[in-house]
């Protein structure tokens, strides 16, 4: 490569990280043209590629790349990562293992091969290649946080607990670390029984969290307010709309640590049923379409979309999830948020099942304020009041939902479940319109990925030993228990 063509990559490279990447892909695409061969070239558009959606051609470049510098570890690490997207996880592992092979003190790529392990109910082997990034990197505290989910905590001089209690007071974490760590010291105090000081940890943790994100509640307040204008009585009864006919989707909405994950482990071990996890995709799709159109994240009214608005989004939804499963005949979506989207997904996707997760309220705030949570869609988990303020939002939306569509969602009470699982995995079988699978039983035993926060749930029989852990840390839940009991909603 001359000189030049190696300014033109650096400022093709800057223009990327800019997030131009149109002029990237032309810079990339035109040195690929004048025979460049350097294994970053190939790398840096290919990434272009992921970020416009376009994974196989990412796929081949990423190949192309390693095929000039076999031992290239961005493009070997950016290819785990894609296969891992695609639900390829076998492929990835190799991929993180041959990595590893090459570069073992690549403590990154140990800690993803980590979380591919968990994810596949592999634990032991998982906290195995945890303790080896904290043995290579002792200050990592992702790896510190994410072994402590694993880890069972029963003396208080564990080594583990012992080594988080000094690196939390060195004092010279920066801000995220110590929001890492002082979650994961909440679940070590937690399982020793020391609810008091798990929850002063917890209110450390979320404390930083909140002043990162200085959230309020009217932005969703004023959301809602939206939606049930527009989705109102008259208007949904004078819309008759042409939807997506395909009966495969069933979505799994509620509020986050709701039950969505152990509804969707217990529908995934049908045989007819593939459990495709979190899909942002409906979401995305709605508020590109129907929210976007005024400038602002909001519905307009009903009788202002075109007609054929509906149906193109439901065959645009069915279409990028058409591969999910390998052809089986129902997938679930388990976006909990998509409570939000229930008027789209009716008018989009009439065919479509919907069930909706219920616990109570003190156990579903609690698990939210206790969650580290590694999105930053739920900016409102950091404060007692702010939950139990969306909580209450999220109530009168469902609220509102069961009045214009009746019959259209399903409630599935957490509470009940654990009590009664053949009962009411029965009946949510019937709601969804399957056939009875006794598999759906021993839900814990299926095989597949779990990558959510109840990872470690639902690889075990179910159980009820949260249904009431509020009650542990009741002493210091005021503000949550007031909110909640307040009438506005």
């Amino acid at each position: 490569m001359s000189g030049l063509q190696g300014q033109r990559l650096q400022q093709a490279v800057r223009a990327h990280a800019a997030g131009d990447l149109a002029y990237a892909e032309s810079v990339y695409r035109a040195l690929l043209a004048e025979k460049v061969r350097q294994p970053e070239l190939f790398n840096n558009l290919a990434l272009v590629c992921l970020q416009s959606g376009r994974e196989a051609e990412a796929t081949t470049l990423l190949k192309q790349a390693l095929a000039i510098a076999p031992r290239f570890p961005d493009a070997r690490m950016h290819l785990a990562a894609l296969y891992e997207r695609q639900g390829r996880n076998e492929q990835a592992m190799k991929c993180y293992e041959r990595l590893l092979a090459e570069h073992s003190g690549m403590h990154v790529a140990r800690y993803l091969l980590g979380n591919l392990l968990k994810a596949e109910g592999r634990m032991q082997e998982a906290r195995a290649q945890y303790l080896k990034v904290l043995a290579q990197k002792p200050d990592y505290t992702q790896a510190h946080f994410t072994y402590s989910g694993l880890h069972r905590y029963e003396r208080r001089d564990d080594p583990h607990l012992v080594d988080m209690l000094a690196l939390y007071d060195t004092g010279g974490l920066e801000s995220e670390g110590k929001i890492q760590l002082a979650f994961a010291l909440s679940k070590a105090f937690e399982d020793l029984g020391d609810h008091e000081r798990a929850f002063r940890y917890l209110e450390e943790g979320n404390g930083l969290r909140y002043r990162k994100y200085h959230y309020g509640i009217e932005g969703d307040r004023e959301l809602v307010d939206n939606i049930i204008a527009t989705f109102n009585d008259s208007a949904v009864r004078s819309l008759d709309v042409p939807g997506e006919k395909s009966e495969r989707p069933i979505f799994i909405v509620g509020m986050p640590r709701s039950g969505t994950t152990l509804v969707e482990r217990i529908l995934a071990s049908h045989s007819e049923v593939y459990g495709a996890g979190e899909l942002h995709e409906l979401y995305a799709l709605g508020v590109e379409r129907f929210m976007k159109v005024s400038g602002q994240v909001r519905f307009e009214p009903l009788d202002r979309y075109p007609e054929g608005a509906w149906a193109s989004l439901g065959e645009e939804y069915i279409a990028q999830t058409a591969a999910l499963g390998g052809g089986a005949a129902r997938f679930t979506d388990k976006l909990p948020m998509n409570f939000m989207m229930i008027g789209l997904i009716r008018f989009a996707l009439p065919n479509a099942k919907i069930v909706h997760c219920v616990r109570d309220p003190r156990a579903t705030c609690l698990s939210i304020y206790k969650q580290n949570f590694s999105t930053e869609n739920y900016r409102f988990a950091y404060d007692l009041r702010t939950v139990a303020q969306f909580h209450k939002l999220y109530e009168r939306l469902m609220d509102h939902w069961r009045q214009v569509f009746p019959g259209a969602v399903y409630d599935i009470e957490y509470e009940a479940l654990t009590r009664q699982p053949e009962r009411e995995i029965r009946a949510l079988l019937e709601a969804c319109g399957l056939e009875f699978d006794a598999a759906c039983l021993d839900f814990h035993r299926s095989a597949g990925t779990v990558k959510t926060a109840s990872f470690s749930q639902v690889r075990q029989p179910m159980y009820d030993s949260s249904v009431e852990l509020w009650k542990r840390y009741e002493p210091w839940l005021g503000p949550l228990f007031e909110e909640l009991e307040s009438a506005d909603r």
